[in-house]
């Protein structure tokens, strides 16, 4: 008997992801991947935490 954790249930990959943006936005989901390359994202260990 397998137990699932509820919120993995909702969680899309990567790919599923970039189309479902691809979509939203009427491109293709290589421009999506493509817009992302071009962005400089730090690692989450990296983030500076802002309290608003």
């Amino acid at each position: 008997m397998s137990r699932e954790n509820p919120a993995d249930a909702d969680m899309v990959s990567d790919e599923e992801l970039t189309e479902l943006l691809a979509d939203a936005e009427g491109t293709t989901p290589e421009e999506i991947e493509r817009g992302a390359a071009e962005l400089e994202i730090a690692p989450p260990e990296e983030a500076t935490v802002v309290d608003e």
